[in-house]
C-alpha cells in the first residue's frame, strides 16, 4: 500500500465518510463541513478560517451541484485565506454502502478510487511535508497539561481556545484533531507555560515614527487657509514635546482630562496657541486647531512596520497575550482596530482613558491589573516612557527599532520580529 501523503494544508471535505476515505491516503488535519450545515454554523466558518491562516485550505468536495455549491460558499467566507481548490472527476457510479446511486448518479470523493484522488491533491498543488518532526498530543497530555479530567480544566480549555483564536465550545476529541494539526506536542507544551504579558507601545513602534501630529498640523492650516503659507520646520519647532498631555503635565497625571471631549478640548487649546506661536491670530488658531482631531483619528493616515503583524500573530500563536500600552488619544483603540490589529490583541490601554501617562508608574500597574498579570514585558521605542519607566515599574523591556543596544534595556531589537525570535526561544 503506498505510503500516506503529508500535507500541510487543513483537507476540507463534505461529510465524515469522505474523512474516512481520505484518513487512509493522507496524514494531516482533515475538517468535515456537515454538508450543508456549514451554512448556519459560524463556529466552524471561524475555525476553518483560523486554520486557513495558519496553514491553508485544501477545498475537496463531490463533484455534483451540492458539493459545488459547498465549495463556493467556503471560497466566499475563507476569502483572504491561502486556499487551493482539489477537483475530482466526475465518474458515474455510486458508493457501496449506498442502495441507490446519488441523485446525479456520480461518485462522490468516499467512493473515488485512491489514485484518483492522489491526483487530485497533486495537480491541486497540495504542499508535501516531510517527517514531522515531534511526538502528537495525545489525550493522557490535556490530562496532564491540566485540560481534561480536572475541576477546572473546562474553564482552562475554554480560556485556551480564546487565547488561541478558535472555536469556544470544540468538543475534546476535536480540539485534540486540532491541536495535532497546528503543533507538535513540544511546541504545545511551549504554549500553555505561563507567560509574562506582552505590552506595545504604538506610535513609532508598531506604527511608523511619530510624525503624524505634525502633518496633521500642516493638513489643519491646508484645509483652513489654502493661501496661507507656513513652513513645515516651523510647525514642528512649535509642536515638538508641547500641546499633548504627556509632554504638558510635567508629573503625567492627567486624571482631569480622562473625559474624551475634556481632552480633546484641551489639546485643541493647545494646538491653537502652538498655531499662535507660529504666526496665526488667536481666531485663526481657534478655527484650524479641530481639523488636527480629524486628521489623527483617520487610520489611513498609519503605516505599520511592515512585521508588525506578522510578529503580533507569530507571539500570540505561541501563547503569548498582546495588549497595546501607549502615551495617546482616547479612540486608540478604534484606530488599532482599523488597521487590522484587533485579531492579535487581547486589549488596547491609551493614557488618555487613564488618567496617567507613561512613565508614570501608575499607568503600568493599571495596566497589570487591566490583564491580570503578574508579569509584563514592554516593547517600545521611547527610552525615557518605554524603557527607564517600564522597568522601574519591575517590567522586563524591549527596546525596538535601534541598531545599537539601548544600555537600559532588557533587550535591543532593530527588527519587531527579532524579539519575537527572542521571546520564542528564552522566555
Amino acid at each position: 500500500m503506498r505510503e500516506k501523503l503529508r500535507i500541510q494544508e487543513v483537507l476540507v471535505v463534505e461529510g465524515k465518510y469522505d474523512a474516512a476515505t481520505l484518513s487512509n491516503l493522507v496524514d494531516g488535519l482533515i475538517v468535515t463541513t456537515g454538508g450543508f450545515s456549514i451554512f448556519s454554523d459560524p463556529e466552524k466558518r471561524a475555525l476553518l478560517k483560523k486554520l486557513g491562516k495558519e496553514r491553508g485550505l485544501l477545498i475537496l468536495t463531490d463533484s455534483d451541484a451540492a458539493g459545488f455549491r459547498i465549495r463556493r460558499y467556503i471560497n466566499q467566507f475563507a476569502a483572504g485565506v491561502p486556499l487551493k481548490n482539489v477537483y475530482i472527476p466526475s465518474v458515474k457510479g455510486k458508493e457501496a454502502r449506498k442502495d441507490v446511486p446519488s441523485k446525479e448518479g456520480l461518485l462522490g470523493v468516499e467512493g473515488m478510487p485512491a489514485q484518483l484522488l492522489y491526483e487530485a491533491l497533486a495537480q491541486a498543488g497540495a504542499t508535501e511535508l516531510s517527517q514531522k518532526s515531534g511526538r502528537e498530543i495525545t489525550f493522557t497530555d490535556l490530562y496532564e497539561l491540566g485540560l481534561s479530567g480536572g475541576t477546572d480544566s473546562a474553564v482552562k480549555r475554554r480560556n485556551l481556545l480564546e487565547r488561541l483564536g478558535l472555536p469556544p465550545r470544540l468538543s475534546k476529541k476535536a480540539l485534540l484533531e486540532v491541536l495535532n494539526g497546528l503543533y507538535s506536542y513540544e511546541e504545545f507544551c511551549r504554549i500553555v507555560q505561563p507567560k509574562p504579558v506582552l505590552f506595545w507601545d504604538f506610535h513609532g513602534t508598531l506604527t511608523q515614527p511619530d510624525i503624524l501630529w505634525f502633518d496633521a498640523a500642516v493638513e489643519a492650516l491646508k484645509q483652513c487657509f489654502p493661501a496661507l503659507r507656513i513652513a513645515r520646520e516651523t510647525i514642528e519647532k512649535n509642536f515638538t514635546r508641547t500641546c499633548l498631555p504627556w509632554y504638558h503635565f510635567e508629573d503625567h497625571d492627567t486624571t482631569a482630562l480622562v473625559d474624551t471631549e475634556a481632552w480633546w478640548a484641551f489639546c485643541e487649546e493647545q494646538f491653537a496657541a502652538m498655531f499662535g506661536r507660529c504666526g496665526l491670530s488667536k481666531e485663526e488658531g481657534e478655527k484650524a486647531a479641530p481639523y488636527i482631531r480629524e486628521y489623527i483619528l483617520d487610520a489611513s493616515h498609519y503605516q505599520l512596520y511592515p512585521d508588525a503583524v506578522e510578529t503580533l500573530r507569530t507571539l500570540q500563536r505561541q501563547g503569548y497575550r498582546n495588549f497595546i500600552l501607549s502615551n495617546n488619544f482616547p479612540e486608540l483603540e478604534k484606530v488599532a482596530a482599523a488597521l487590522g490589529l484587533s485579531p492579535y490583541l487581547e486589549g488596547v490601554i491609551s493614557s488618555a482613558n487613564v488618567g496617567y501617562d507613561k512613565p508614570r508608574k501608575e499607568l503600568f500597574d493599571y495596566a497589570l491589573k487591566t490583564a491580570g498579570a503578574q508579569e509584563g514585558i514592554m516593547i517600545g521605542d521611547s527610552i525615557e516612557e518605554d524603557i527607564i519607566g517600564a522597568a522601574s515599574a519591575g517590567f522586563f523591556t524591549i527596546a525596538a527599532h535601534y541598531r545599537e543596544p539601548v544600555p537600559k534595556a532588557g533587550l535591543t531589537v532593530n527588527e519587531l520580529k527579532e524579539a519575537a525570535n527572542y521571546l520564542q526561544t528564552a522566555r
